[in-house]
C-alpha cells in the first residue's frame, strides 16, 4: 500500500475549528450531583485562561451550567479547554436546532445519555425505519471537531427478524443474496441524509452568535497497512489460502489416533446420516471437499463406522449414548456426530445445548449437524468442508497456524458470561462468570480456563486476579510477552482487576524483561470507513487507521491484494484501544495490531468463517453456550477442555 493511501472515516468535520461559547461555572467542592447540581456537568477547566491552559496548577474541577444560575460565574470557553465539554455544548446546540426546524417524527433523541447522538429518519417501512445518526466527536489524530455519521435500520419490536429486515439493513441485496455492494449502499444513505437534512439543521448557531457548519464530505485519513495473513501447514509449507493449503500440503499437526465415527439420529433420519457419511468421505462433492482422508489425513474406515438410531432426542437417550461412547475405551477416538432437525425451533435448540452440555462434561468431542443443512444439497455442498474442519479440530488436530514474526507471546482472550436478572430498578448480576481462551501469537489454540465463577462480586474479583496470575505464572517459562484481549463490554472493575494482577506480577518478578499489554477489542462499534478511489469502496484487508494515541481501526477483512474483487459482503472495521502497557509502547503498537490480525486468520470454525481475532471470537462462542446452559438450567458444567469443543 502506498503511503498516500486514504480511507474516508464516517466523520464530517466542522468547517470552523476555532470557536468559543458561553457557559456558567462554579468551583466543585465535593458536592453530589443532586438538588441544585442535578442538571449540571462536572468538568475540568483552566482557572485562568490568560496563561498556560494545560498546566496542572492552572486547572480545577467545576460545576458547569449552560444557563445562568445563582452563584455561578459567566465564562467564555474555548473549544480546546475541555473537549468533552465542547462536545456536550455542540450536541445541545444541535438538539435545539432540530427542535426548532424539524417535525417530531423526523428525528429521535436517545432515551439514555450514555451517548450524545440524534437519529434522523430517512424512510419508513412496515418492518421499521431507515435512519442515519449524528454524534459530535473529536478526532484526536487530526485535531478536528465534527460529527460521526452512519446508517442504521431500526426494526420495530413487534416485527419478527426476517430476510426482508436483513435486506433493509443492507446485509442482503435486492435478490436476498449476500450484499456485495454493502459499502456502496451504506455510503449512499449518508448522501441521502445530506440531501434531505443538511440545509434544515446546518449551520448550528451557538448562543453568542457563532455558527458552526460541517463539510459535506467525509474526512480522509492516511491509512497504513499490516502484513497480509499467510498460513503455515505440514512441513512448514506456506500459502495464503487455508483450504488450498490444507488440501495441497496437509494439516499442520495430524490427529494421532484412529477415529471411529458414530452417527446418532432419529430412526426416520438414517438416510440423511448416510448422506452425511458419503459427503465426509468425499464421494458427493469431490471438487469442494474431496474427503476427510484427502484433506485432513483422517480416514473414515468401514469397520470403524457406527450408528445409533433413537426414537427421539431426550436426556435419557443422550445419556445412554454418552455411556456407550465412554465404554469404547482409549485405543481409538470414538467421535459422535448427532443429526438434529434444526437449531431454529425451541425443542431442537434445547436438545442441541443439552447434548453439548452432557458431552463436554465428559470431555467427549461432539459435532452437531442439522437436517436444515442436509436437506439442501447446495447448502451441504458449501458447508461440508467446514463441518470436516470442525471435526478435525475437535479431534485434536491442528489444521494450520498463521505466520507470525512475534515469538514467545501468549494471547489471553478474556470473556465473560454474567447471568443477569431483571429487577425493579433495571437489571443486576446474579452470577459472575469469566474465562480465558489461550492461544500463541500464531493462533494455535492452547486451552480454555475459568477465571472466576461466583454469585458474590468481591469473591469473583479475587478469583479473577488469582487465576490470571496463576495462568501467567504457569506459562512464564515459555513466554516473555503476555497480551490480553478483552471485549469492549467488560466492566471497569474487571479491567482494574486485570491491571492489579499484572502490577503484582511485575512487583514479584525479578526478571524485568516480561511485557504486558491489555487491548480492548470492539467488533461492534460506531466507526466505518470507505476507500473512495475503489469501485467497491471497500478498503484492503489489513488496512488500519489511527484515531488517537491509543485507538485504532483495523480491517480484518476486505479486498485482497492478489484479487481485488468483492465476492461477498465484507464487514466494517474493528476498533482496538490500548488500555494498558507495562512499558512505553513507543511506536510498537503496530506489532500488537499485527498479532490481532493474525489471530483473525486462525479461526478453525470454517475456511471462510467470521474474520475476528479468535481470542475474541472463541470467547463469544463460549459465552453463547454458557448463556444457553444457564437459561435451560444446566448450571453444573465443566468447560475446561483442551480441545476446542465450542466450534
Amino acid at each position: 500500500m502506498s503511503s498516500n493511501k486514504l480511507i474516508a472515516l464516517n466523520f464530517l468535520p466542522l468547517t470552523t475549528q476555532d470557536f468559543s461559547f458561553v457557559i456558567y461555572r462554579k468551583k466543585y467542592k465535593g458536592e453530589k450531583s443532586i438538588g441544585a447540581y442535578a442538571d449540571c456537568l462536572r468538568k475540568n477547566l483552566p482557572f485562568d485562561s490568560s496563561i498556560d491552559i494545560n498546566a496542572r496548577a492552572n486547572r480545577a474541577d467545576y460545576w458547569i451550567s449552560f444557563t445562568q444560575m445563582e452563584g455561578f460565574e459567566q465564562f467564555i470557553c474555548k473549544q480546546d479547554y475541555n473537549h468533552w465539554l465542547t462536545l456536550d455544548y455542540v450536541f445541545r446546540s444541535l438538539k435545539k436546532k432540530c427542535k426548532a426546524n424539524l417535525p417530531d417524527l423526523d428525528y429521535v433523541l436517545p432515551e439514555k445519555n450514555l451517548r450524545r447522538f440524534i437519529t434522523f429518519v430517512l424512510k419508513s417501512h412496515k418492518e421499521g425505519k431507515e435512519t442515519v445518526w449524528l454524534e459530535p466527536y473529536y478526532l484526536k489524530s487530526a485535531r478536528q471537531f465534527g460529527f460521526l455519521i452512519d446508517f442504521e435500520f431500526k426494526k420495530y419490536q413487534s416485527e419478527p427478524f426476517s430476510r426482508k429486515v436483513q435486506q433493509l439493513s443492507l446485509s442482503l441485496d435486492k435478490s436476498f443474496r449476500s450484499n456485495r455492494n454493502f459499502y456502496i449502499d451504506r455510503y449512499v444513505k449518508i448522501e441521502d441524509f445530506l440531501r434531505i437534512y443538511y440545509t434544515k439543521i446546518f449551520p448550528v448557531s451557538l448562543e453568542d452568535g457563532v455558527s458552526l457548519n460541517i463539510r459535506k464530505s467525509l474526512y480522509e485519513l492516511p491509512a497504513d497497512k499490516l502484513d497480509v495473513k499467510k498460513y503455515i501447514f505440514a512441513n512448514g509449507a506456506e500459502m495464503n489460502s487455508q483450504f488450498n493449503g490444507v488440501k495441497e500440503y496437509g494439516p499442520l499437526e495430524p490427529v494421532v489416533k484412529r477415529v471411529s465415527f458414530c452417527f446418532i439420529c432419529r430412526k426416520q433420519d438414517t438416510d440423511f446420516a448416510q448422506l452425511l457419511l458419503r459427503a465426509l468421505r468425499g464421494d458427493t462433492f469431490k471438487t469442494t471437499f474431496p474427503g476427510m482422508d484427502r484433506v485432513f489425513d483422517v480416514p473414515i474406515e468401514r469397520g470403524l463406522i457406527k450408528g445409533k438410531s433413537l426414537e427421539e432426542f431426550n436426556r435419557t437417550n443422550l445419556e445412554e449414548v454418552v455411556k456407550y461412547i465412554r465404554a469404547e475405551g482409549d485405543n481409538l477416538i470414538t467421535f459422535p456426530i448427532i443429526i438434529i432437525p434444526s437449531k431454529n425451533d425451541e425443542r431442537s435448540s434445547r436438545m442441541y445445548y443439552l447434548a453439548k452440555y452432557l458431552f463436554i462434561n465428559e470431555s467427549i468431542p461432539l459435532q452437531v449437524v442439522t437436517l436444515d443443512t442436509l436437506k439442501s444439497m447446495d447448502t451441504l455442498k458449501w458447508s461440508i468442508a467446514n463441518i470436516g474442519l470442525q471435526i478435525f479440530a475437535k479431534l485434536g488436530g491442528q489444521p494450520w497456524k498463521v505466520k507470525s514474526d512475534t515469538e514467545n507471546c501468549l494471547i489471553i482472550g478474556v470473556g465473560q458470561a454474567h447471568k443477569q436478572v431483571k429487577t425493579v430498578d433495571g437489571s443486576q448480576v446474579e452470577k459472575y462468570f469469566a474465562y480465558s481462551v489461550l492461544t500463541d501469537s500464531s493462533g494455535i489454540y492452547l486451552d480454555l480456563e475459568v477465571l472466576g465463577k461466583s454469585s458474590n462480586k468481591q469473591t469473583y474479583i479475587n478469583q479473577l486476579k488469582e487465576n490470571l496470575k496463576r495462568i501467567i505464572s504457569t506459562h512464564r517459562k515459555a513466554f516473555s510477552k503476555f497480551v490480553i484481549h478483552t471485549p469492549f463490554k467488560i466492566k471497569g472493575y474487571e479491567l482494574d482487576s486485570i491491571k492489579e494482577s499484572i502490577e503484582s506480577i511485575k512487583d514479584e518478578d525479578q526478571n524485568k524483561d516480561i511485557e504486558f499489554v491489555v487491548m480492548k477489542v470492539n467488533t461492534h462499534n460506531k466507526f466505518f470507513g470507505y476507500d473512495l478511489k475503489s469501485n467497491s469502496m471497500v478498503p484492503f484487508e489489513s488496512s488500519y487507521l489511527k484515531l488517537s494515541q491509543k485507538e485504532y481501526l483495523v480491517w480484518f477483512e476486505g479486498l485482497q491484494y492478489h484479487n481485488p474483487n468483492v465476492y461477498r459482503r465484507f464487514s466494517g472495521p474493528t476498533h482496538i484501544e490500548f488500555y494498558y502497557s507495562s512499558r512505553d509502547l513507543d511506536g510498537t503498537e503496530k506489532s500488537y495490531l499485527q498479532g490481532a490480525l493474525n489471530l483473525s486468520g486462525a479461526n478453525w470454525r470454517g475456511f471462510n468463517a467470521k474474520s475476528l481475532p479468535v481470542s475474541i471470537l472463541y470467547c463469544q462462542l463460549v459465552a453463547k453456550f454458557i448463556k444457553e446452559f444457564n437459561t435451560l438450567g444446566h448450571t453444573d458444567y465443566e468447560i475446561n477442555n483442551l480441545k476446542p469443543w465450542f466450534l
